[in-house]
């Protein structure tokens, strides 16, 4: 019997060059199943480095194959990048084993700076998806690395329409060019008045306290201390109020976790009300906690991050702050507001606008969970990516180098 096209399982290697567990991670995982009932597996490459990915997708069932694997990095510190650059050669060829001896078909970046397995892809023979999830690259190093993206990647996927504008536009690329969401389980997270009563009383927090939230990583990025300024206004003007952060800590962010800590010190809230509860694997049930959920990251740093949808999907209305492309799914004055980044005193406001308006934040939240039902499942982003894989294996079979090809929307078929 000859096999249609639908009936032909594919593999493709997701490559992330982070070992704790992230928005990248968190897509690998949620896609999983949906992919697979498509017809694509999913293997994950990880850096072989302390850090808790490997462990939670092992135990979720995800294929994860770690590597030595190096990335560029923020840092003036010479000798992060002479390491990097030593190893570069090595850590292609690691992937490009990777890739043949698993008869990977398709390759998945995760991010715009590390480029290893564009290359091993390349020395390979499969096609590569380049997914571009942030803008926190300076407009400069964006402009050099897109230079890579249009040479090797045989699709683009943006985390937002406004990613595009911020990496050089449309007309530059010449593959085809998928915008995506991050992909809610909107099953899991969802509105849950019992889970609300546990969870509070799991955390010590009165079930009538005002409590605001944050599910975010401790690094540079997502702007905790300004979460923890913000708390500060808040808390002086509604005593009963109290602040949870969930997330992980980074070794090699220490210094930023011990100024978030002192910041906290500083703040004039009890331990007791300003929790960090670290890493959860049930963050559905930390969100039942909340009233509100911030984001509060910093300029250029997004694209369009997974929590805000878990939150909307949970019913919160959301406060972020107007970086990447969260506009796009936090729709100011209708399911939360869009705020200046690094101004705690802007946060604070909004969301005191909402403690002192329940039909509006009542208003707000039924709006916000309807939306991501409707435009944020899994089914949906899943779909997304099967159209970008397909387009990117026809680009890599009948596309000329050099040649124009047609752009192609979140929408499209």
């Amino acid at each position: 019997m000859v096999m249609t096209r639908s009936h032909v399982r594919r593999r493709f290697l997701f490559v992330i060059h982070h070992a704790v567990y992230s928005g990248p991670q968190n897509q690998a995982l949620r896609l999983k199943a949906a992919l697979a009932a498509r017809g694509w597996d999913t293997v994950v490459a990880l850096p072989d480095e302390p850090g808790n990915a490997a462990e939670r997708l092992r135990a979720a069932g995800v294929d994860v194959v770690q590597l030595p694997l190096h990335r560029l990095r923020a840092t003036l510190d010479p000798r992060e990048h002479i390491g990097l650059a030593l190893a570069f050669r090595r850590e292609v060829e690691h992937i490009e084993r990777v890739v043949r001896d698993r008869h990977i078909d398709l390759v998945v970046l995760g991010g715009l700076v590390n480029v290893q397995g564009a290359l091993a892809a390349r020395r390979a023979g499969v096609p590569v998806v380049w997914q571009i999830l942030d803008s926190r690259p300076p407009q400069w190093f964006r402009n050099l690395a897109m230079s890579m993206v249009r040479r090797f990647a045989d699709a683009v996927m943006f985390t937002g329409e406004r990613l595009i504008a911020q990496h050089g536009g449309r007309a530059r690329l010449r593959m085809p060019v998928h915008v995506y969401y991050p992909p809610v389980d909107t099953e899991r997270f969802c509105v849950s008045p019992p889970r609300r009563t546990e969870a509070r009383r799991r955390l010590g927090l009165p079930d009538d306290s005002l409590v605001i939230g944050t599910v975010a990583n401790i690094n540079p990025q997502k702007g905790i201390e300004h979460f923890v300024r913000a708390a500060a206004h808040i808390h002086r003007a509604c005593p009963a109020s109290a602040f949870l952060v969930v997330g992980a800590r980074y070794a090699t962010h220490r210094r930023y976790a011990h100024m978030v800590d002192a910041e906290a010190g500083r703040s004039g809230i009890a331990p007791e009300r300003l929790l960090f509860v670290g890493p959860r694997a049930d963050v559905e049930r930390c969100y039942a906690a909340m009233d509100v959920k911030l984001i509060t990251s910093v300029s250029r740093s997004e694209g369009v991050a997974t929590t805000a949808l878990e939150a909307m999907a949970c019913g919160l209305p959301v406060v972020a702050t107007d970086v990447g492309a969260l506009r796009e799914v936090v729709e100011d004055g209708v399911t939360g507001f869009v705020v200046p980044p690094e101004d705690p005193q802007a946060i604070a406001a909004a969301v005191l606008r909402l403690w002192h308006d329940a039909r509006l934040r009542a208003r707000m939240a039924a709006e916000a969970r309807r939306r991501a039902v409707e435009r944020y499942r899994v089914e949906i982003c899943a779909d997304v990516h099967l159209r970008a894989f397909e387009s990117a294996l026809q680009h890599a079979g009948n596309g000329e180098a050099g040649e124009p090809r047609p752009a192609v929307s979140a929408g499209s078929g």
